[in-house]
């Protein structure tokens, strides 16, 4: 059986032949049952079921993952019902090729599974099952991928857990924005008929300040002629008192300039107390201002907050819509987490069912090895004995071809002269014969042919 592999391995270098009865074997260790005849004499729909079983045993696609991708590609065709089994035909035809083609088998064609031929089906299952047993050998590949999906599925669920906390903190922010958002409108109304109240008194400030700027000026002028009036009224005072020390001739025209000093007295002591008044007015008013300015400085202050309370309002607005985006992508990632999740779980049960046939299948090989390796011991105990009288046999004929070969050299060295002796008489008698056939073809005038 090994020479018969080792003659048909150069064909196809990439693995060797197996016989059928070892691909029924192998096949049955993968739990797929097949009759001899399914490989003498394949049918397609014998070679279908074949390749279907090896897709859910090799690569965990069962035909019921193909119904997906299957009912997307129907919904964008116009005549469903023309193209759903051809469809469906040619996926199942990709996932083949794809897993023969991992293989070494680059020559599939669609004709292996609708035309199947019992040696390209040798072919091709030779392959998939040194694929298998290839697979059964890495073992320790196989339980390093299983804790790598173990623990990508912890950080899946682990994700899972954030995301859901993240959730949760969105709806809480969007519920108090909800609630809050009344207040907010309020607020935002509020702030308005503020800033239009602010710019209407920030336009009254700004008359009041050229009023005040005027009212100052009048002021001053008003102090200054209160000044001068006040300088005129000491000066008039001291002449008064000047004139009264004087000798007085003419005591009726002093009185009446006296008198008409008084009169201009007391008119200017009328206007000294209206300016008073008026300055009394002015300070008041000014003071007056003041409080406004005060006040518009306060109202300028709080426009301030209320603008500062505006950014932060549209800043929290800005927030709260990235965080929105933010969520969207969460939740695409967890949507492609969850069918990933899924995948991975369909992955891992294949991945177990597969280690569970392997392991199986490694025992008994083990077990078929072992007898094989019994077989093997007695049969080279028979082949020893053999052997032993072989070895006797051919010391016995080594024996005698060393006799022979003295024999024979001593018969080649008794006879050696004479046979030299032959050989002279031979060329002698021979050259003798030339001469007289030369001889008679020149006397009678032949011609000789040689």
């Amino acid at each position: 059986m090994s020479q018969a592999r080792t003659k048909q391995a150069p064909d196809y270098p990439g693995f060797p032949m197996m016989t059928t009865s070892e691909i029924l074997d192998c096949l049955s260790a993968l739990g797929i049952n097949v009759m001899p005849e399914d490989m003498t004499k394949p049918s397609a729909n014998s070679v279908q079921m074949i390749y279907t079983a090896l897709l859910d045993a090799l690569m965990g696609a069962p035909m019921e993952l193909l119904d997906g991708p299957r009912a997307a590609l129907m919904g964008m065709m116009e005549y469903k019902d023309i193209y759903a089994d051809a469809l469906q035909f040619t996926m199942f035809f990709n996932h083949v090729r794809r897993l023969v083609s991992l293989c070494g088998i680059q020559n599939f064609a669609m004709s292996d599974l609708t035309r199947p031929d019992a040696g390209r089906l040798r072919l091709q299952l030779s392959g998939l099952m040194n694929f298998a047993k290839f697979r059964d050998e890495r073992t320790q590949f196989i339980d390093a991928l299983k804790l790598k999906i173990q623990r990508q599925a912890d950080k899946t669920a682990k994700l899972r857990r954030n995301l859901d906390k993240i959730e949760a903190d969105i709806e809480e922010i969007t519920a108090k924005n909800a609630e809050e958002r009344p207040l907010t409108e309020e607020a935002r109304k509020i702030n308005e008929g503020v800033r239009n109240e602010l710019l209407e008194l920030r336009s009254q400030q700004v008359k009041l300040s050229h009023e005040v700027e005027e009212l100052k000026k009048e002021r001053q002028a008003v102090m200054d002629l209160a000044a001068t009036k006040q300088h005129e009224l000491t000066s008039l005072t001291q002449h008064s008192v000047q004139a009264r020390s004087r000798l007085v001739q003419s005591p009726d025209r002093i009185k009446r300039h006296i008198s008409e000093m008084s009169s201009s007295v007391a008119a200017e002591k009328s206007t000294l107390a209206s300016f008073q008044r008026k300055a009394r007015e002015l300070g008041n008013r000014l003071e007056v201002y003041g409080g406004l300015e005060m006040d518009l400085k306060g109202l300028i202050d709080l426009e301030k907050g209320i603008d500062e309370q505006r950014g932060r309002v549209e800043e929290t607005r800005r927030s709260m819509l990235a965080l929105k985006a933010k969520l969207e992508g969460k939740e695409i990632e967890s949507q492609g987490m969850a069918a990933r999740l899924d995948q991975l779980d369909r992955q891992l049960q294949n991945a177990s069912d597969k280690v569970q046939r392997q392991q199986e299948l490694g025992q008994d090989m083990r077990q078929r090895a072992k007898d094989k390796v019994e077989h093997l011991k007695q049969q080279y105990m028979i082949k020893s004995k053999e052997r032993g009288v072989w070895q006797k046999e051919r010391d016995l004929l080594l024996a005698e071809q060393r006799e022979l070969e003295a024999e024979m050299n001593a018969f080649t060295t008794a006879h050696e002269q004479e046979i030299d002796e032959l050989l002279q008489e031979y060329w002698t008698m021979r050259k003798q014969a030339e001469d007289y056939m030369n001889t008679m073809t020149v006397k009678l005038g032949l011609k000789l042919v040689v």
